[in-house]
């Protein structure tokens, strides 16, 4: 059977009134209620507090010398019947067991107040509940008679609620009537104006079929033959030669989506009035603008409004480079010309950085490693030359001369081999031979090693050492790292400085302080001193021969980090440096550190 959208219209009006009508029963019903509970508790609790000092002042004023509890249970039907008098409610008193000793209407129903004075002994607190009985509502109250902080006893209330039973009944009866009558309007009025209602739908029904072969991207879904079924009917008609249309339309622009997402530069598309046609998303990452509508949305960005300006005056292509927020941005401009189609422009922008950066780094190293190269090589071919031209024959000039030449060498293999130890430290198979080392004995032979060199310049290397536990490492690698940074404190102190060498255990890390009071180094190099071939000594001194390839802290820091560990510099100009070695202990390798490696027994 099909009902008419009209009837079916009444029928919805029918339910949505009273679903709404029953909701404000309820509310009204439940708030009535909460607000008659809400009382009774209030006074339930008045009369708790009243009875508690009666029965206080009654049992303190009694010269009978037992305790209060037994006071309290002798005297519970004479205090039982004069509450009751007083509050005009029944009333039953309880020892601190919960047994009924009292009450003022009937003894013979023990287990009247059962499951409240049960629940208030396990709360020691108030319980309240509502019950009906014989079609009444009476609200079922114990509390503990607390005297003098102990609890003596418990006293329980049967409160009739007749005004909340009355208070429904009529409400009830008002609902009932209203609800007959609401219901009874409800559909006459409906019923009368439901005529008119309808003939606007009739008549769009008819516009509908008449622009049936019009552009409309709406689709109706109806499944009555009705009225508005008719109406579905034509639009329907419509949306299905407009389908194919859209169907293109999302292909052609999904493509295009793809394609602009997978470019990796910024792209913008603008027409010859400045509108953006499209966009990706790394124009907002390069110029931090978000759906810009047209080349004028970026106000801070000229030189984009200047290529634009350039291409529409007819310049077919333009590629330049500029700096923005830090970037190295390389800005390429053209027209799109399409036969039968009004002219567009293209820009793209290709961010730079980090190819500039890499070939900034690539000038750096093959100039610091020439600059490193040429000075022990020139200084070489230099004493050489002397000594094979000129045919010196003082022994003293020829073995100050061999002994320079012995010192460029080593210098020349030093870069060498730290050139190779960074190809080393890259690759993935390169292993350290780690064993179980004592740091303390290790640090030792460093630190007297070290101390020779750091004599020729009156400075005292002062070693101060907890008793440590093992590490697992490598012994020849951690010696390299800690000659590396010993040379370093050597190298920028002063003459007569000390340099101080702690190591300490904290929590499950060796700790190694390595502390020199030299020129210290600025804040911006800290951050970059462990990068390789990055070298600070424009601004501190060195020592004749000591021109160094930047490598030595990026090395130390590789080593470091394959043992698990990590190395901190602290540093203030004119100051000194700290750099502090944190080596995890033999338990921690063990259990967190390199799976390949085994600690050996």
């Amino acid at each position: 059977m099909h009902l008419s959208y009209r009837k079916r219209m009444i029928i919805y009006n029918i339910f949505l009134f009273a679903f709404a009508f029953l909701i404000v029963v309820f509310c009204v019903f439940q708030g009535t209620s909460y607000y008659y509970i809400n009382q009774a508790k209030n006074n339930l609790l008045e009369m708790t507090q009243d009875t508690t000092l009666y029965i206080d002042q009654a049992l303190k004023d009694s010269s009978d010398s037992d305790s209060l509890m037994n006071r309290f249970s002798a005297n519970g039907l004479y205090l039982c019947k004069n509450i009751a008098v007083n509050e005009n409610n029944r009333v039953l008193l309880f020892d601190t067991s919960g047994s009924l000793i009292a009450d003022s209407v009937d003894l013979s129903n023990t287990n009247t107040l059962d499951t409240e004075i049960n629940l208030s002994k396990a709360q020691s607190s108030p319980v309240f509940t509502l019950k009906s009985v014989n079609n009444a509502s009476v609200a079922y109250y114990v509390a503990p008679i607390n005297i003098d902080n102990s609890i003596v006893g418990y006293i329980g209330f049967l409160y009739p609620m007749h005004e909340l039973d009355t208070f429904l009944h009529i409400t009830s009866i008002l609902f009932a009537i209203g609800g007959l009558i609401g219901l009874f309007v409800l559909v006459l009025v409906t019923t009368i104006f439901s005529k008119h209602f309808f003939q606007p739908i009739k008549d769009l029904t008819k516009i509908s079929k008449a622009i049936n072969n019009g552009n409309f991207n709406l689709t109706i879904y109806y499944k009555h033959s009705d009225e508005i079924g008719d109406l579905t009917q034509a639009f329907n008609g419509m949306i299905t030669n407009i389908n194919n249309v859209i169907l293109q339309l999302e292909s052609e622009r999904k493509r295009l989506a793809g394609v602009l997402a997978s470019i990796d530069d910024g792209l913008l598309a603008i027409d010859k009035n400045g509108n953006i046609i499209t966009s990706n998303s790394y124009i907002k990452t390069y110029f931090n603008v978000s759906n810009p509508k047209t080349i004028y949305d970026f106000q801070y960005q000229s030189f984009l409004r200047d290529i634009f300006d350039s291409l529409k005056n007819g310049k077919n292509h333009i590629s330049e480079e500029i700096d923005c927020n830090n970037r190295n941005l390389l800005l390429i401009g053209s027209p799109i010309r399409e036969k039968g189609f009004e002219e567009n422009y293209l820009i793209i922008i290709r961010n730079m950085t980090a190819a500039r950066h890499l070939q900034d780094e690539q000038r750096k190293f093959i100039s610091s490693v020439s600059h490193e190269l040429r000075t022990p090589l020139t200084t070489i071919i230099g004493y050489t030359d002397m000594l094979t031209r000129r045919q010196v024959a003082d022994p003293e000039i020829i073995n100050r001369s061999l002994n320079t030449i012995n010192r460029e060498g080593h210098r020349l293999l030093r870069l060498v081999d730290n050139l190779l130890n960074v190809n080393k430290l890259d690759k993935a198979e390169f292993d350290f031979k780690k064993t179980n080392l004592n740091i303390v004995v290790l640090i030792s032979e460093v630190v007297e090693q070290m101390q020779i060199k750091a004599t020729q310049s009156d400075i005292q290397i002062n070693y101060i050492s907890d008793d440590l536990p093992e590490i697992l490492g490598d012994y020849d690698r951690l010696q390299q790292v800690f000659i590396n940074i010993l040379h370093n404190a050597i190298k920028y102190s002063n003459n007569g400085d000390i340099i101080d060498v702690i190591s300490t255990l904290e929590e499950d890390h060796i700790v190694v302080s390595i502390r020199d009071y030299g020129p210290g180094i600025a804040e911006i190099e800290q951050q970059r001193i462990f990068n390789a071939f990055y070298r600070v000594e424009e601004d501190r001194s060195r020592g004749p021969g000591e021109g160094g390839s930047g490598l030595g802290l990026y090395i130390v820091k590789q080593i470091v980090e394959k043992h698990e560990g990590k190395i901190e510099i602290v540093s203030q100009v004119g100051e000194g440096t700290n750099i502090i070695v944190t080596l995890p202990i033999l338990s921690v390798l063990i259990y967190g550190g390199d799976k390949n490696e085994k600690p050996k027994e």
